[in-house]
């Protein structure tokens, strides 16, 4: 049987018990089962439930301002939400306050750098092409899995053929190939762990 914070449906029912559940919950845990059981509606990719998820996130921040460690995810999962909802301007907002925050307590890193650098490029948003660059520049070095770095090198091909920087594209370009075509993901232990199992469509096309 699934954790109690971990439901896939949202019934009336399933409302009263998560937080009949949640009010006897150690009060120091609440923000991370609310965050969790949001993700977990998210996921479902549902629209009724991503309004619940929605919700849950939002008593969330409310609740338990100080709650750092659980913070910066649930402001990446609201961008997750809007994105999915294809409301485009508010997701980029709220994946910048996840990354704004990580400046400040960069302790738990997410993996809002990666959507906000993807939804810029999507909507071609020009203007914040430079940033972009500085964010996934700074990123680079502690990437670890072949499909980030697929993606990382990718975009930033993308923004310096913008630039017209012809040679260092197509620098990026060949490492974002390579990483797509990677077999192992160099880690002993879990060497098909992060590997490139389907490309990018939207992002070969721009390549």
């Amino acid at each position: 049987m699934a954790d109690w914070y971990r439901r896939k449906t949202w019934t009336k029912i399933d409302e009263e018990e998560f937080f009949v559940k949640l009010g006897r919950a150690r009060k120091d845990g609440r923000a991370q089962y609310l965050k969790i059981q949001a993700i977990e509606l998210v996921d479902t990719k549902d629209k009724k439930l991503l309004k619940v998820a929605d919700m849950l996130l939002n008593k969330m921040l409310t609740e338990y301002p100080d709650d750092n460690f659980n913070k910066g995810s649930a402001l990446h999962t609201l961008g997750n939400i809007y994105k999915e909802r294809e409301e485009n301007t508010i997701a980029i907002d709220y994946y910048k306050k996840a990354l704004d925050f990580e400046t400040v307590y960069p302790n738990v890193k997410t993996q809002a750098y990666l959507d906000y650098s993807e939804l810029i490029i999507k909507t071609n948003d020009t203007s914040k092409f430079g940033e972009v660059e500085d964010i996934l520049i700074e990123r680079q070095p502690k990437l670890l899995f072949p499909l980030e770095k697929y993606i990382v090198n990718s975009i930033l091909s993308i923004i310096n053929k913008h630039n017209g920087k012809t040679e260092r594209a197509f620098f990026y370009a060949e490492l974002a190939e390579q990483n797509a075509n990677s077999e192992t993901s160099g880690l002993r232990y879990h060497k098909k762990l992060g590997l490139v199992n389907k490309r990018e469509t939207w992002l070969d096309k721009l390549l």
